[in-house]
């Protein structure tokens, strides 16, 4: 009983010195740190996300309720484009509108800076992206039985001008279930490139696919998404339902025995301890009362 009674008690310490640790980073002078990443939308407006630790014994914690600033900068001149504050996993976005006019240097290269100004003896830290404007078209065509991806790209000059995109690699994805799946590469040279699209590709009920462009992690242009809509998959009308699969409607059993197996393993670790905390808090109050 005694031993059960202690058990209560440490269970308690130790779900106070973890609410305390959440406000660690507050009661001492450290260091924080940002990650910034910003994707060019199809509508060319673009999400910047960012993700704010502070630095502990035990590593990097999410840093929550943090306001962080973001900035257009260029040749010693810097304006504050908007701010956004940061959730529980230390995450914020902001999305800027293709009318957002981003200051840019000589060479036609645009730098976006975040701040956190710091939180209480969390010391304050920055990052920054920096990118080109390009400009990217995508086009669907049909031929008898074979389906093209058409990619015209483009840099965009510091005087306006289109300058074409020289060996670049593109890669191609369709939306799935769950993410996005990638289903090849479109090689760009002078500015175009061509993408044969593959015909054993499931679609929904109609055959409707989610197409993605991407250009992903370049060093110039950041990273940019064009999305297009097409009949292009193979369709369930008049057909027998197709092998479950990730870009199906209908998820692999394999993954959902598994997922289920997961959820019931971590819900009865839940019960069972929320069990046990009872059983210990009324023999607590049987000792308390002898």
């Amino acid at each position: 009983m005694i031993n059960k009674t202690r058990l209560f008690r440490q269970s308690l310490i130790v779900l106070l010195l973890t609410i305390v640790a959440s406000f660690q980073l507050m009661a001492q002078e450290t260091a924080s740190s940002i990650e910034l990443k910003a994707l060019k939308n199809s509508d060319d407006s673009r999400i910047f996300n960012v993700k704010l630790t502070g630095e502990s014994e035990a590593g990097a914690v999410p840093v929550f309720e943090a306001t962080v600033d973001f900035y257009t900068i260029a040749e010693g001149k810097s304006e504050l484009v908007g701010s956004a504050v940061t959730n529980k996993e230390g995450k914020a976005s902001l999305k800027l509108g293709k009318e957002t006019r981003y200051l840019k240097s000589k060479e036609g290269v645009a730098e976006v800076k975040t701040s956190f100004k710091g939180l209480g003896k969390l010391i304050g830290s920055e990052a920054s992206v920096k990118f080109k404007e390009l400009n990217l078209q995508v086009t669907l065509s049909e031929k008898d039985t074979s389906n093209t991806i058409h990619v015209k790209a483009s840099s965009i000059g510091p005087n306006g001008e289109m300058i074409p995109l020289k060996e670049t690699n593109f890669n191609l994805y369709v939306q799935g279930l769950f993410s996005k799946l990638k289903i090849g590469e479109c090689f760009v040279d002078a500015g175009e490139g061509t993408f044969e699209f593959p015909n054993n590709i499931p679609g929904d009920e109609n055959g409707n696919l989610k197409i993605f462009v991407r250009l992903e992690e370049n060093e110039d242009y950041g990273e940019i998404e064009k999305a297009e809509n097409a009949k292009w998959g193979n369709h369930r009308s008049g057909f027998a339902e197709p092998e479950r699969s990730l870009w199906s409607s209908g998820a692999p059993i394999w993954m959902i025995t598994t997922l289920i197996i997961l959820l019931a393993g971590v819900w009865s670790h839940y019960i069972y301890a929320i069990v046990q905390l009872i059983k210990i808090r009324k023999e607590d109050k049987k000792i308390e009362q002898k």
